[in-house]
C-alpha cells in the first residue's frame, strides 16, 4: 500500500545524528519510497546544549533534500523534535524552531526521567496556548508506560501520541515491543513515526510496520495510525 506520511524522522543531512551526509539521506529516502511513503516530515532534534543547529543550517539541509524528495515521488516537510523545556511554546511562537510542517502540532519529546507532573503540566501548557503535543515515541518514558491512565488523560487532553515503527518491530527489545502491543490493543496510539536516523541501526521500516499492524489490529486503524491522523497535521486541521 502506499500513500503513508512519515511524521518523525531524522533524516536531513548532517543536522544532528541522523543522516551523516546527503548520500545516506538519498538511500533513506528511496527506502521510505519502497515501503510507500509518500510524504515526509524531517524532524532535527532541538535540545538545549546539546542539538541547537542554526535556523540557516536546517533550511539550507531541507531545501536540497526536498528537491531530492520530489524527484522521487515525495512530499518533504520540515518540523522539529523538541526535547521539551520550559521556553517551548515561546520558541515555537518566535519560530526559532518549527512546528510539524508549519502547523499547530508540535512533536514533544520528554526524557526517561521526566515525572508525570512535569509531563502533564507541559502539555497543559502547549494546550492552553493552542498548541497541540505530539508525544513523541511514547515507549520511552517510564512515567508514561507505567500509567496508561495518564496517557489517556493527554489524549483527553487534546495530545496526540506517537509510536516508533521499529519499537513495534522489536528493535527496542521484547518488553518495549509488549508495552507497544498492549497500547495498540487499546487503540491509544494515533500516529506511527519511522524515528529513522540512517541506513543500518536506525533504517526507515515503515512498509514491515504496516503490514504488521494490518495483520494484528485490523485495516481500519492501521489506516488511522499510518495516514489519516498524520493527514490531520499537514492540512493544518
Amino acid at each position: 500500500m502506499t500513500g503513508m506520511i512519515d511524521v518523525h524522522c531524522h533524516i536531513l543531512p548532517g543536522i544532528d545524528d541522523g543522516a551523516s551526509d546527503l548520500d545516506v539521506a538519498r538511500a533513506m529516502l528511496k527506502k521510505e519510497y519502497e515501503d510507500g511513503v509518500r510524504a515526509v516530515i524531517a524532524t532535527p532534534h532541538y535540545r538545549k546544549r546539546m542539538f541547537e543547529p542554526s535556523k540557516e543550517r536546517i533550511v539550507s539541509a531541507y531545501e536540497t533534500l526536498r528537491r531530492e524528495a520530489e524527484g522521487l515521488g515525495i512530499a518533504l516537510y520540515l518540523g522539529c523534535e523538541y526535547h521539551v523545556n520550559s521556553e517551548i511554546t515561546e520558541n515555537i511562537f518566535a519560530g526559532n524552531q518549527p512546528s510539524l510542517a508549519g502547523s499547530r502540532y508540535v512533536l514533544s519529546e520528554f526524557s526517561s526521567a521526566s515525572t508525570d507532573a512535569f509531563i502533564r503540566e507541559r502539555c497543559m501548557h502547549m494546550r492552553t496556548r493552542g498548541l497541540v503535543p505530539v508525544i513523541a515515541h511514547v515507549e520511552r518514558y517510564p512515567a508514561l508506560t507505567d500509567d496508561l491512565d495518564l496517557i489517556e488523560e493527554l489524549s483527553e487532553m487534546g495530545c496526540m501520541i506517537q509510536m516508533n515503527a521499529g519499537s513495534i518491530l522489536r528493535e527496542d527489545g521484547f518488553k518495549v515491543r509488549r508495552f507497544c502491543k498492549k497500547l495498540l490493543s487499546y487503540q491509544m496510539v494515533d500516529l506511527i513515526g519511522s524515528d529513522c536516523h540512517d541506513m543500518k541501526q536506525r533504517s526507515p521500516r515503515m512498509g514491515e510496520c504496516e503490514a504488521w499492524l494490518e495483520k494484528k489490529t485490523g485495516a481500519a486503524y492501521t489506516e488511522k495510525l499510518m495516514r489519516g491522523n498524520a493527514e490531520k497535521i499537514l492540512e493544518k486541521r
